[in-house]
């Protein structure tokens, strides 16, 4: 065994625990290697619900590394994961688009959902960005939001796709507005939005935090709100 599989067989170890009590939350995007602390810098191993997301920033891995990689986490979690390799370590961070380490197949490039503290995400391995459209890092963070945002009217500023907001939908919140610069953010939001049927309707603007905040203010400003 390499000493990246080894690596990697600790970091699940380690994980074994947290990862059964995320599964009984209804959680099954989550992050199951992070190399800068675990011994592979630069190298991310995340889940996102049916698929597996494997970034390097610094180095790019060699195509049998990765594939042994995936073979590791398949075995470990009793699953066959979908595959997406993001060589991100050419420069800015920005994803290699030329595959020339491991092309991903059609289905594992679909759209798919993933799940966290039982709500539907939506999920991409792939898209016009360069981050994936859900980040782990603030999973607690939703979760804090949902547990206290009951009859609140909550402002979600900086929103991404929307996952703060839809937490607070979920926790009973009396009105949820997302606000974000970029249109197809916000797009995303609508669609995890529509994925959680059960849950209110959310409101989302368009527009940069300044305008926005005279338009709630009363204050007549240039902004789209849908």
């Amino acid at each position: 065994m390499s000493s990246l599989n080894q690596a990697l067989s600790v970091a699940l170890d380690n994980r074994e625990s947290l990862l059964a009590e995320l599964h009984l939350q209804g959680t099954d995007c989550y992050r199951l290697f992070h190399g800068s602390q675990e011994g592979a810098s630069g190298l991310t191993i995340d889940r996102y619900g049916p698929q597996l997301l494997v970034q390097s920033f610094h180095t790019g891995l060699e195509r049998d590394a990765l594939l042994e990689l995936h073979a590791q986490v398949n075995a470990r979690l009793g699953l066959e994961t979908l595959l997406v390799y993001n060589d991100r370590s050419q420069g800015n961070s920005r994803v290699d688009r030329q595959d020339a380490i491991y092309k991903a197949d059609e289905a594992a490039l679909a759209d798919h959902v993933g799940h966290e503290w039982g709500l539907n995400y939506r999920v991409r391995g792939r898209h016009a960005g360069q981050d994936p459209l859900l980040f782990l890092d603030l999973r607690n963070t939703r979760g804090w939001v949902r547990q206290h945002s009951a009859g609140k009217s909550v402002l979600n500023l900086f929103a991404y796709t929307c996952g703060v907001g839809l937490s607070a939908a979920a926790g009973g919140a009396s009105e949820v507005c997302n606000l974000d610069f970029a249109e197809g953010n916000l797009a995303v939001g609508r669609e995890n939005g529509a994925l959680n049927p059960q849950l209110p309707t959310m409101q989302f603007i368009q527009s940069d935090y300044f305008p926005a905040i005279r338009q709630l203010a009363g204050l007549p400003v240039a902004a789209r709100r849908s």
